[in-house]
């Protein structure tokens, strides 16, 4: 089935696992990006809720997205396995043989899926604490409420397309296109610029901080220092006056921007 000539509001049916692909625009010519989202939850009617309130939050996107369902962690884990990625996954708790704290657990350390967004569903919150480990986006409580449904996924996708934002640096003669979501750290010294990148080589480069930090001006990136502008994703622990990033490095944190950075890093899912 050619996507291109499906038409704007098209919902079409997917294999044996409640799947659908809502497309909006037409991706194969350049409007926009396919959206990967996965619902995990043994409860087929929940499904297939959560996959209309996803079709009416976006009546006139852009976008494509493609919405999977999934039955059980075990299921999910089977797609993981043959390489399937996921931007954003609503995992329900409380399921059969594997619950959905221990296939998050999986998704983070077996898989390595650090950066899909994770939304826990759940009629319990007594499962907060938990959590943690799996670095969870959002947490929604059953009975699902269609307004919180649609303000938490709408913050989810836009901090998925931020994160695919491109920011591109000059050294020498050279050209590095690097998404912002890998950044963890831009340092100015003097005219130099220091930036590190997850999962790479730091880059140094001749630039202005200033306009350096204006590129990177997007709900992931925080001003400790004056000298210095992190990805708030990329930050292990905050301590009030330093804070340590991912990578092990640690950024130290003016008093006067304190109170911004505590509030980012205590709101990161918001």
């Amino acid at each position: 089935m050619r996507k291109s000539h499906l038409p704007a509001t098209s919902v079409v049916a997917i294999g044996e696992t409640c799947g659908i692909i809502i497309l909006y625009g037409h991706p194969a010519k350049g409007e926009g990006r396919l959206l990967n989202i996965a619902i995990c939850d043994d409860d087929n009617e929940t499904i297939g809720q959560i996959k209309r309130l996803i079709c009416e939050a976006f009546p006139e996107s852009q976008s494509a997205i493609e919405v999977t369902g999934y039955t059980t962690g075990s299921e999910l884990c089977l797609t993981l396995d043959a390489g399937r990625y996921f931007d954003l996954i609503f995992m329900d708790i409380e399921m059969d043989s594997m619950d959905g704290i221990m296939t998050g657990r999986l998704l983070r350390e077996k898989y390595g899926h650090d950066s899909s967004l994770l939304i826990y569903i759940s009629s319990h919150t007594k499962y907060h604490g938990r959590l943690f480990d799996v670095q969870p986006f959002q947490f929604i409580q059953k009975p699902i409420d269609q307004d919180e449904f649609t303000r938490k996924l709408k913050q989810a996708v836009r901090k998925i397309e931020s994160g695919n934002e491109i920011f591109t640096v000059k050294q020498g003669r050279d050209y590095f296109n690097i998404k912002k979501k890998d950044v963890i750290c831009l340092e100015s010294r003097k005219h130099n610029m220091i930036l590190s990148i997850s999962g790479a080589e730091t880059i140094e480069y001749r630039g202005v901080f200033k306009e350096e930090a204006q590129k990177l001006n997007n709900t992931f990136f925080v001003q400790p220092h004056g000298a210095f502008i992190v990805n708030i994703n990329h930050v292990a622990s905050f301590h009030g006056t330093y804070m340590y990033m991912d990578n092990g490095s640690l950024v130290p944190v003016s008093r006067q921007k304190a109170k911004d950075v505590k509030y980012a890093f205590m709101n990161l899912g918001e």
